[in-house]
């Protein structure tokens, strides 16, 4: 979709350059670290501070950080113990004077007129207090990333505070596609992010913030570049360990929901809050062992019922994943006799195959078929 025409809102603003501050948690990044620096301190936007955290880097990231501090004074290095990013950006956010906050991680990257862009956007007379943008994946292509990092231009004026957080999917789970105004995360009480949780803080998080943001702008420019190929990345590391995840998943749940009943917001929005729990931890177990979809699925439903939810309010589209959790938590298929179950299937699968390449209209149709069009057969039945 086009951009809007901003040019009336510039003329009134082109005084003003509010100060961003951009957060960098850094570990372990020395390979990627001087692309991340660069192309935000070379951005066409110059007002800015750079506040980057060392969290007890083991390579040569902390000296990259300080041979770039002595070129540009915008750059301000802390260090601590390896404690994790939850507590490197509440360090950072505590030293933040920045009207705005930008996520960066240390190996990825922005285009370098991203704050140019996100300043005309959020000096508009509206006002917006969180503007979501898109991204780039570089390395390794991924569907799921791909749709997510892909936004459409949008606006949410005096919303709810469940509008944006469960209506639009750029709102979770990426932090780093938020311009954020950092009066969201200090009125009416000051919110940080939870430091005893390793993945998906992000998003709970962006569960304390979101709803307090009453203007919301979504545009369809894609700003901010994603590394896909950091091997040091927790989101991949957790993903080759997914008992870990589970429990991770279970955690940022039970964390979103207390912070929301805290808020005094559960009641009215337990609906969106279960069906994104659901999903959640679907997708999570859906291709676990049996024995522990078995267990995960038990457990969830405890939770639900626990809290005295109604079947009916858990949304349409995820009723059959619900059912699915159901169906799991009654099953008695232990692993072996899943995995015999699989074995019969790919050896059915493979007869099949074998009666179709014996059949006299395979041959026919192999026969009227060109060379450079037919089906590879020894790659079908390797």
């Amino acid at each position: 979709m086009k951009i809007i025409d901003c040019s009336n809102e510039k003329k009134e603003i082109v005084k003003k350059s509010p100060l961003i501050s951009i957060v960098i948690p850094v570990y372990n990044s020395e390979k990627y670290l001087k692309e991340s620096l660069d192309s935000i301190l070379n951005q066409t936007y110059k007002n800015i501070e750079l506040i980057c955290v060392d969290d007890g880097s083991t390579d040569h990231s902390l000296d990259i950080l300080n041979f770039y501090s002595k070129k540009d004074s915008r750059l301000r290095i802390y260090t601590q113990s390896n404690q994790g990013p939850s507590v490197a950006r509440n360090k950072a956010l505590d030293k933040a004077q920045g009207e705005y906050v930008s996520f960066v991680d240390s190996d990825d990257f922005l285009e370098l007129n991203a704050y140019e862009i996100l300043v005309e956007y959020a000096l508009q007379k509206q006002s917006w207090d969180l503007i979501i943008f898109g991204g780039h994946i570089v390395g390794v292509k991924n569907e799921y990333f791909e749709d997510k990092l892909t936004t459409v231009f949008k606006q949410y004026m005096n919303c709810t505070q469940g509008e944006v957080v469960f209506g639009e999917k750029a709102a979770r789970p990426f932090l780093w596609l938020h311009f954020i105004k950092r009066e969201l995360f200090e009125k009416p009480t000051r919110i940080r992010f939870d430091e005893d949780i390793n993945l998906g803080e992000d998003q709970v998080f962006q569960f304390k913030y979101i709803p307090r943001a009453k203007n919301v702008m979504v545009i369809d420019q894609k700003l901010y570049n994603y590394r896909m190929d950091h091997n040091a990345s927790l989101m991949q590391l957790y993903n080759n360990q997914k008992i870990k995840k589970t429990e991770c998943h279970f955690s940022i749940i039970e964390k979103v929901m207390n912070n929301w009943k805290r808020a005094g917001l559960y009641d009215l929005y337990q609906d969106d809050l279960w069906t994104w729990a659901v999903q959640l931890i679907y997708w999570t177990i859906n291709d676990l062992p049996s024995e522990f979809r078995k267990e995960y699925s038990i457990r969830m439903l405890d939770l639900i019922n626990q809290d005295n939810v109604k079947e009916y309010l858990i949304a349409g589209y995820e009723q059959e994943h619900y059912k699915k959790l159901q169906e799991w938590a009654l099953s008695n298929i232990s692993s072996k006799d899943e995995l015999e179950i699989l074995k019969n299937k790919i050896e059915q699968e493979k007869f099949e195959i074998e009666e179709t390449l014996k059949s006299k209209a395979f041959k026919i149709g192999r026969f009227f078929t060109k060379s450079e069009k037919r089906i590879n057969i020894q790659e079908l039945t390797s």
